[in-house]
């Protein structure tokens, strides 16, 4: 249909959406509230908020064809935000007890006086003497001047040698919250669902508005700017993420057209340019717990690596890394990334199709033959301490058991002496973050240890498989850790189950079996990393390949 018409329309707020009722009602700011638009373009009894959503939909296209259309529906919104500033305005006709500085904080804690104090969200009780003298304070209570001072607060005040005065409380635009002011501001229809949530991407704040909010996405972008310290840039997404690089089309609402970004993340530091690569920074707790799970001196492949947020923290973590993403603006960033964070000779960076580089990786750690350790890695004391423990026959010496006497023992980290010397020629991990379809490359795994048999040898292969299976710290086989979405929410470890044993040609009891189920793969690990909509999930899938797949073809 040419008009946009869906369920939430024609039915209540979901539940998830609505928000708590304040908590200080009375606290609340008022304005004039804007109105509900309505198109043409939507039948006569559409419900209003359809008719209004629909409006803003035919605004911005508008404003995205006509330059022009676009400043005066900016230049509209922006002079409506200053009209309001001044409703918001908000002034309580409230008392005040004046005393001395010293004084001020027990008279508070009077147990005639306390329980009639002012206090409120990001509001002091106690204030600056109206009258400049620095050695006085106001004690500001909640007692309208309308209202009699309670004869017990009157004692406790000349006990102090206290005053009491008009000392009113002003609320205006800098102490109200983003969320406040939108919902004193949107049509009443829209309060419950008030947009104040954004991601920050660095500098820029993004957010994801629903067509209802779009007749005032200026306006919105604005209040956002003007009330988050950090922000230069407010964009809004304007499609799915649905193309072949995982990025989405923007518009800017407030702000500098100003797009790449600074991130801090796990003791890193990304640039990237918002409007070519993808980044989430919802993902950070993922992040962290993936790179826990390495070890230094692993070799880790990360299939589609973006600007590198498994990759660059893994490789300064110590890891033999190889980090391939098949967008040539992630490449780029990556690449910059891997120089700015100094990983540079344990970061390998590559612009490929993820399934022509799994088959690369796999060769390209044989050839490399990592080694077992890097001593740049590690600072002067650890590498004094190494010396030591070296020339000791591998045990502490008297040195080190001096240096840890009386403190708290060192955290448990193996030494170059206690890791297996040989060398790095198979991968340990592979990671796959695209959950939109990484699923369906696994399929590369399909016979490529076979292949490498070909290329090296069957018996060196079969040797260094069988040398790390006899090596306590190594595993014969690698972990898989692949995220990937499920519309089947309650039963999540079988459809993904399913579809990675299909992916992987495993057949009958070959196939994958989620944790908790009566025959359940070993070492096969389903985490929930967050839930993307009501009826979609964003899960991490780990598990160990096999040599029933990498070694043979099979169909499923």
């Amino acid at each position: 249909m040419s008009y946009i018409d869906k369920p939430r329309f024609h039915k209540p707020t979901h539940p998830a959406r609505i928000k708590p009722a304040p908590a200080e009602p009375h606290l609340e700011p008022q304005a004039t509230r804007l109105p509900l638009l309505r198109s043409e373009n939507v039948p006569a009894n559409a419900p209003p908020l359809q008719a209004h959503a629909q409006a803003g939909l035919d605004m911005q296209r508008q404003a995205m064809a006509d330059q022009k259309e676009l400043q005066r529906q900016q230049a509209a919104q922006i002079q409506i935000l200053a009209d309001a500033k001044e409703q918001l305005r908000k002034e309580l006709p409230l008392r005040g007890i004046r005393c001395a500085a010293t004084d001020c904080s027990a008279l508070a804690k009077h147990e005639d006086v306390q329980a009639h104090v002012f206090r409120s969200r990001r509001s002091k009780h106690i204030c600056p003497d109206p009258r400049g003298d620095p050695s006085m304070r106001v004690l500001q209570l909640g007692i309208e001047q309308t209202q009699e001072v309670p004869a017990a607060v009157l004692r406790a005040m000349e006990q102090y040698g206290g005053e009491l005065l008009m000392h009113p409380v002003v609320f205006d635009w800098d102490y109200w919250s983003v969320d406040q002011i939108l919902r004193a501001l949107l049509p009443d229809e829209l309060e419950e669902g008030a947009p104040s949530a954004f991601s920050m991407v660095g500098h820029i704040a993004h957010v994801n508005l629903r067509e209802e909010y779009l007749a005032y996405r200026y306006l919105i972008g604005q209040v956002i700017l003007d009330k988050t310290p950090r922000v230069e840039t407010v964009v809004n997404k304007l499609d799915t993420i649905d193309t072949e690089f995982r990025v989405f089309a923007m518009e800017l609402l407030a702000g500098i057209p100003k797009y790449t970004a600074d991130v801090s993340e796990s003791g890193c530091l990304f640039t990237l340019d918002f409007r070519h690569v993808y980044w989430n920074s919802r993902l950070h707790t993922e992040h962290g717990r993936i790179i826990d799970l390495f070890e230094p001196f692993q070799v880790v492949a990360d299939v589609m690596a973006g600007v590198g947020p498994f990759a660059v923290p893994a490789a300064k973590k110590g890891c033999w890394v190889l980090a391939n993403d098949l967008n040539p603006a992630c490449y780029e960033s990556l690449m910059h990334n891997i120089r700015q964070n100094k990983v540079m000779s344990h970061c390998l960076p590559s612009c490929d199709d993820g399934r022509k580089f799994i088959r690369h990786s796999i060769r390209q750690a044989w050839e490399a033959a990592f080694p077992a350790n890097d001593p740049s890695l590690m600072s002067g004391r650890q590498k004094r301490r190494e010396r030591r423990i070296a020339a000791n026959g591998g045990g502490p010496t008297a040195n080190s058991v001096e240096e840890h006497a009386g403190s708290k023992p060192p955290v448990s980290t193996p030494g170059l002496a206690a890791l297996d010397p040989r060398p790095r020629r198979l991968i340990d991990h592979f990671v796959m973050n695209l959950p939109a379809s990484a699923l369906e490359f696994l399929d590369a795994f399909r016979g490529a240890y076979a292949e490498l048999a070909q290329a090296v040898g069957a018996d060196a292969l079969d040797a260094e498989i069988a040398v790390r299976q006899a090596a306590p710290q190594l595993h014969a086989w690698p972990m898989v850790h692949v995220h990937c979405f499920t519309k089947d929410v309650e039963h999540a470890g079988d459809d993904i189950c399913a579809r990675a044993s299909a992916a992987l040609g495993l057949e009958g009891n070959a196939c994958l079996q989620p944790p908790g189920s009566p025959h359940a793969t070993p070492d096969l690990s389903l985490h929930l990393v967050r839930s993307v909509a009501p009826n979609k999930d964003m899960y991490c899938l780990s598990f160990r390949l096999t040599p029933d797949v990498l070694y043979k073809t099979t169909t499923c």
